[in-house]
């Protein structure tokens, strides 16, 4: 979609908040006050501690790892020193709307960086995890109220209390202008996403007419691919977002979740998307292969590529090749452009600039570029 001169309009994805050091100290509930999760004031990297764990534990301090710890905080320190030096008043709405001016980026939707982690404790307590929720949801509505068109709120929702996160999306929605809701993809507390307990949150977002999205953030206190396997930084990075999307994709399709709530709009986030195209086939097949099984297949009445091309959207890096394969195997309208800014992963400067050349490389029309660049993610986002 273009603009009234006939310009690209970008909508980007996933864009991220860096939150303040002391954004839990002055937002959340004065009952939990004592168990809010507590950040260095003058932290440039997002380590935490909530609930006596300190998070991520990918990049704790630790002599084995501090050579690819010191490579990436350093490269993200030397890039944002500046905004990082303003303590909490830096990486403020006024600077995002100038750096997606410099970019060339309409509205970023945005999800959290810290608050990735902030629920991120398998045994935490489903109420002091609401409230954690909610103070960051309260801060996000007043950051974007500088201009709420073009920073777009997305609500952080913990599934530790479904019903709970469920009443509190329902208040984000509806007071705070909240558009989406983002949850981790993990198993909770040992229920998976198609947990039959998570249906009170998966009915209030139908409820609602929000979308949902799905967001690995690597180095949890919950179950999560890759740590019980390498210790390699890279290895769990690599791995951890697009296994986590995958088995996602699966409890959403396969599981029944989007045969019990149709209108439910999905998105996967922060994996990359030409992974999906392979999956889609393999779980299209196996569901074939076992559709008399009631086991196995009796909660799903379509194939689970089905599901995907009428509820589900994924997003691409701003550079990733192949991305027109995806295009015609999981639809034009399913795919979004998403940067990352401004963490470590996003090719910053030149981040459409990336778009555009991937683009270019995968032969895509110019349709289809206007629908990847922004029409796919206001129609996800109905926004």
């Amino acid at each position: 979609m273009q603009d009234g001169a006939g310009r690209l309009e970008v909508v980007d994805a996933d864009g991220h908040v860096q939150e303040p050091g002391d954004l839990w100290e002055r937002y959340i509930d004065k009952r939990f006050y004592p168990y809010r999760p507590i950040i260095d004031p003058v932290a440039t990297d997002n380590m935490m501690v909530v609930a006596g764990r300190v998070l991520p534990r990918i990049t704790l301090p630790d002599p084995h790892n501090e050579d690819y710890r010191s490579v990436l905080m350093g490269g993200w320190n030397a890039t944002f020193g500046d905004e990082f030096a303003k303590g909490p008043n830096g990486f403020s709405p006024q600077w995002y709307l100038e750096e997606m001016d410099r970019e060339g980026i309409d509205r970023m939707v945005l999800f959290p960086s810290r608050g990735l982690y902030a629920c991120a404790v398998d045994d935490l307590d489903g109420d002091l995890a609401n409230a954690i929720t909610l103070a960051y949801n309260q801060w996000l509505a007043d950051f974007c109220s500088t201009d709420p068109h073009r920073l777009v709120a997305v609500a952080l929702s913990s599934l530790h209390d479904p019903a709970g996160a469920a009443d509190q999306l329902r208040y984000c929605a509806r007071q705070l202008g909240c558009v989406a809701a983002m949850i981790r993809p993990n198993p909770v507390q040992g229920r998976n996403l198609d947990h039959s307990a998570n249906d009170a949150f998966w009915g209030a977002a139908e409820e609602l007419g929000i979308a949902v999205a799905t967001h690995e953030g690597t180095g949890v206190w919950m179950k999560e691919y890759g740590p019980d396997r390498f210790a390699s930084r890279l290895a769990q990075h690599a791995m951890s977002h697009v296994v986590e999307a995958m088995q996602a994709v699966y409890c959403f399709t396969i599981g029944g979740i989007l045969e019990r709530f149709p209108a439910l709009r999905v998105g996967f986030l922060e994996a990359g998307g030409t992974w999906l195209a392979p999956w889609l086939y393999r779980l299209d097949e196996h569901a074939e292969q076992l559709q008399d099984v009631p086991s196995e297949t009796g909660r799903i009445s379509k194939r689970p590529s089905s599901y995907f091309r009428e509820q589900c959207w994924t997003s691409c890096e701003p550079d990733e090749p192949n991305v027109g394969g995806l295009f015609e195997y999981a639809g034009a309208d399913r795919i979004m452009w998403a940067s990352d800014f401004p963490h470590p992963d996003a090719k910053y400067p030149g981040l459409v600039k990336g778009m555009m050349t991937a683009m270019a490389s995968s032969h895509v029309g110019e349709a289809d570029i206007a629908r990847y660049a922004g029409a796919n993610a206001r129609a996800f986002y109905r926004i």
